[in-house]
């Protein structure tokens, strides 16, 4: 799977690049890969959005020049992207939660936001693309239900219902908090699945979390740090991710030599398109894993 290895190539890009870099549109064609891709993907594995992550990795090397040379601060404002200083000062302060003078002056330290390290290993097997990873944990927002083994295949129902049922919701603008939260969260993309203590189980019908108020319509589930089997899925939905899933439980898990399954829940992300009806449209399942033999 390549996914992953784009969003490699995006961070070492932005390195590369860092004071010239315009935004998403330029990483996405020297990737040859459509922007929304890019920048859902990115989100994904980094927790930030391509502006967001260009933006706080110069306002940290920015700080690093403030402390290791003597430039003056309307110099270093022009070479990170900012027209004055009043302008990087506003969010330099913002981001460092100090003025560049007080960085300067040793008054505190600058805060650290290093390259995004992505690891990756791949892993084949019984026709299917799994790549390990190891992921930050993430808030979920969305509605929550309780199914049991018997009753599980529903989920697929009533994702159906709610996307029918919000549809309008990407085409116009939100008009109360519940709208806004929806669309700011863009729930439907994600969809946790909570490992039983006994029969019954949760699944929440959601989005990742973008901060906010949270109307009462909804809930916030945490996903915890972890290691991760991330496994592709191409087709039309639901039947594609329930093949996927057989595949899974059926060869992938029993089969392992490497890893067991191990954690409190696992997830799916879906991407833009018509899963639906076209039978190459792209999806994700997470499964939390441990080595083998490890605590």
């Amino acid at each position: 799977m390549e996914w992953l290895a784009t969003i490699k190539k995006a961070v070492q890009y932005i390195e590369d690049n860092l004071l010239t870099v315009e935004g998403v549109d330029e990483i996405a064609s020297h990737l040859a890969i459509s922007p929304s891709y890019l920048q859902q993907g990115f989100l994904i594995m980094t927790e930030y959005n391509v502006a967001e992550y260009i933006r706080n990795r110069r306002l940290y090397q920015a700080a690093r020049e403030l402390v290791l040379t003597d430039n003056k601060i309307t110099d270093i404002a022009l070479k990170y992207g900012y027209d004055n200083s009043a302008s990087f000062s506003k969010a330099f302060t913002r981001f460092h939660e100090v003025s560049p003078s007080d960085i300067r002056k040793g008054v505190k330290q600058p805060k650290a936001f290093l390259p995004i390290q992505i690891s990756l290993v791949v892993r084949g097997g019984q026709n299917l693309q799994v790549e390990i990873v190891e992921k930050e944990a993430f808030k979920v927002i969305g509605f929550v239900g309780e199914y049991s083994k018997e009753n599980s295949r529903d989920i697929s129902k009533h994702w159906k219902e709610l996307n029918t049922k919000y549809h309008d919701l990407r085409v116009r603008a939100p008009k109360t908090p519940f709208e806004k939260a929806y669309v700011d969260n863009n729930i439907g993309s994600c969809g946790v699945t909570e490992y039983p203590a006994d029969k019954a189980f949760k699944y929440v019908f959601g989005g990742l979390y973008q901060g906010g108020e949270v109307p009462p319509e909804y809930e916030l589930y945490e996903v915890p740090k972890g290691t991760w089997a991330v496994f592709t899925c191409i087709g039309k939905l639901p039947g594609a991710l329930e093949e996927l899933m057989d595949l899974i439980w059926e060869h992938w898990v029993p089969d392992n030599t490497e890893y067991v399954v191990d954690g409190k829940c696992e997830f799916e992300l879906y991407y833009q398109g018509d899963y639906y009806n076209d039978p190459e449209y792209f999806c994700t399942k997470w499964i939390p894993v441990k080595r083998k033999g490890s605590a």
